[in-house]
C-alpha cells in the first residue's frame, strides 16, 4: 500500500529526476527515519528529439496515480 510522504521525502524524490536511469533501475530514497526505502522501478524512459527525458516509475504496490502536465504533453505528443 502506498503511504503519504513528508515534504522532505517528496523533495528527495523530486531530486531523483536529475539522475540518469535505465529501464529496470530501482528508485530509492533515505526516508525520514533514516532507512532506505524503495519508491519504485523505472519501467520506461521516454526521450524527445531535444534530449529531454521522462521516466515512468512503477511503485511497489503497483498503484500509479499521476497527471501529465500540459507542458509535458506539448513536448512529447506534438
Amino acid at each position: 500500500m502506498s503511504r503519504q510522504y513528508s515534504d522532505h521525502e517528496r523533495q528527495k524524490i523530486a531530486n531523483k529526476e536529475y539522475t540518469k536511469y535505465s529501464e529496470t533501475d530501482p528508485l530509492k530514497i533515505i526516508n525520514d527515519k533514516g532507512e532506505i526505502e524503495d519508491i519504485g522501478t523505472v519501467r520506461q524512459v521516454i526521450e524527445n528529439e531535444t534530449g529531454l527525458k521522462v521516466y515512468v516509475v512503477e511503485s511497489p504496490d503497483k498503484s500509479l496515480w499521476y497527471t501529465i502536465s500540459k507542458s509535458v504533453l506539448d513536448i512529447f505528443v506534438k
